[in-house]
């Protein structure tokens, strides 16, 4: 049956979104690998990723409407290829010219974001999830923080009554506590009656205080889909909600498949795509390390025994690359020698799959691995209560655009925020409530800013915003903007209403020339805002 008209072509504008608020980390990739290749010892694999990347910017632009964006990066491209060719380091010229032609890469960037609506939440307004717990506190807590991802959420604190809401609306999906889970509803217990009696398919996640191995296990034979302990990880929880729910706007699991018969590799790729990942296939294994730096997978599997190659040694190579010593790999064998099987995972392998292997157990094990791959990434490099970068990625940003900003003459703005007050709110309403505060500020400061800033968590109540091509007074007017709307907003403890305010202090660039006189005068201001009163902003003088 042909898709109706206006579905395909909400699905077409979904993608287009989509693709453009992916570009500021796509260009962000290409601007911060020409920068290392600048700083550090000069790599033609490193070149040929940021050729790659650039020439998928080159294709995908034109694709999605964008033939000025296209058209910029096929310019870089071209540019790139040359020094490529080359035996020698690039001179001078060469230099400037990738440096002029990323500025005009990052000006297109930015009028094809200007151009395009922001992208969705994740899930629709109907899609609803259900909290059944009899702790009202804690799930009051946990749904307000789903809320400021877009989720609809429906507390059930009563056995009773779970039933007939079931019958009224079935849920997208459910957390379910574990102690509620155990109550009876006739002969069944909840977790039984969910899925025997009610005949609910919908993905359950035990949330839990306990995190023992028989609580575990209990969840395991329950069938529930994920579990996770209280306080929950929200952005993690999130995640995990992107997958089990196939809400579609999450990026897909990319998996490089390293197999020299291309039969066989083309039947492993057609079981992952059809579990949603993203497959790419080298049946050439001295490209495989080329075709790493140039896909950036989130897990390769390779075949044991290649021509003039094996797969130990293969593992040997990749692992040489600092850059690449956690990369997961899986190897494929039908080798039964124990002692090869210890020698793989002594050189790096971190799991070996069993030839011939059925279609479920090969997706299985490689979505486990690659799971805990990108939780890991996210865990290393996003705070766990708000999902904003962390310190370390504040920096490493900032680093990046004042060099842009010294070597084109441009503008930036940096601010640091703190919660006014914040000590007094975890003693007065308690540390949820003073989770929720950070929580709600952060996901303000996300949607309120231009995709091409960058929010970040320092720790604590103090966060950041680096707001790229803004000058000073530009950046004020926003600040003063956010700081009224957040001091209007309602935060909850029980059913108690109270406001917080936030302070602020702002450095820009070229007042302040690199990144530690820039930071330190953006905190001195934070100082003078907090000596003054609280609730105000203060610009570094």
């Amino acid at each position: 049956m042909t898709e109706p008209q206006d579905e395909f072509a909400k699905k077409l504008n979904d993608s287009k979104i989509k693709y453009v608020n992916n570009l500021p980390a796509k260009i962000s990739e290409i601007t911060l690998i020409w920068n290392q290749l600048n700083k550090d010892e000069w790599r033609n694999e490193v070149l040929g990723k940021m050729q790659s990347l650039v020439h998928n910017l080159s294709g995908s632009g034109g694709t999605f409407g964008f033939p000025n964006l296209s058209a910029h990066a096929r310019n870089l491209e071209l540019a790139l290829g040359e020094l490529k060719q080359s035996d020698t380091l690039p001179n001078p010229e060469q230099k400037r010219l990738i440096f002029e032609l990323l500025a005009k890469l990052q000006e297109v960037e930015l009028e094809t974001i200007r151009s395009t609506p922001a992208m969705p939440t994740f899930m629709s307004k109907a899609d609803l999830i259900y909290i059944l717990d009899f702790d009202n506190q804690s799930s009051l807590g946990l749904s307000r923080q789903l809320m400021y991802y877009g989720c609809s959420v429906k507390i059930i604190t009563d056995v009773a009554l779970l039933e007939s809401s079931l019958h009224t609306a079935i849920p997208l999906l459910i957390l379910l506590d574990d102690t509620f889970a155990e109550q009876k509803v006739g002969k069944h217990t909840v977790v039984q009656a969910l899925r025997k009696k009610w005949m609910i398919n919908c993905p359950i996640i035990y949330i839990s205080k306990r995190d023992d191995f028989e609580a575990r296990m209990a969840a395991i034979k329950a069938t529930t889909n994920a579990y996770f302990t209280k306080p929950v990880d929200v952005p993690l929880l999130i995640e995990r909600m992107h997958i089990l729910t196939n809400a579609g706007l999450v990026e897909p699991f990319r998996v490089l498949i390293v197999e020299d018969d291309a039969d066989l590799a083309n039947y492993y790729a057609l079981v992952l795509e059809r579990g949603g990942m993203k497959v790419f296939v080298e049946n050439k294994p001295e490209l495989a390390l080329s075709r790493i730096f140039e896909l950036n997978p989130e897990l390769v599997v390779l075949d044991l025994y290649m021509p003039k190659y094996n797969g130990i040694d293969l593992v040997k190579v990749i692992r040489q690359h600092q850059a690449l010593y956690t990369l997961p790999l899986v190897l494929l064998t039908s080798e039964q020698d124990v002692n090869l099987q210890f020698l793989a995972r002594e050189v790096g392998v971190d799991d070996i799959l069993q030839k011939p292997i059925t279609e479920m157990h090969l997706f299985d094990s490689v979505l486990n691995r690659v799971q805990r791959s990108r939780y890991m990434n996210i865990t290393m490099t996003k705070d766990s209560l708000t999902g904003l970068f962390v310190h370390k990625k504040i920096n490493e940003y900032l680093e990046v655009q004042l060099n842009i900003c010294i070597r084109y003459n441009r503008v930036l703005s940096y601010a640091i925020l703190d919660v006014d007050n914040f000590k007094v709110v975890n003693d007065t309403y308690g540390h949820l409530a003073g989770d929720n505060v950070l929580v709600a500020l952060a996901n303000m400061l996300k949607t309120s800013v231009r995709v091409t800033d960058f929010v970040g968590r320092y720790g604590g109540e103090e966060f950041v915003l680096i707001f790229t091509e803004t000058a000073e007074n530009e950046a004020f007017e926003t600040l003063e903007r956010l700081r009224k709307e957040f001091a209007l907003i309602n935060h909850y403890s029980s059913d108690i209403a109270f406001n917080v305010t936030f302070s602020a202090g702002l450095s820009s660039f070229p007042n302040y020339r690199d990144i530690d006189t820039l930071m330190a005068a953006a905190d001195k201001a934070l100082y003078i805002s907090k000596e003054q009163g609280r609730n105000r902003v203060t610009i570094a003088k």
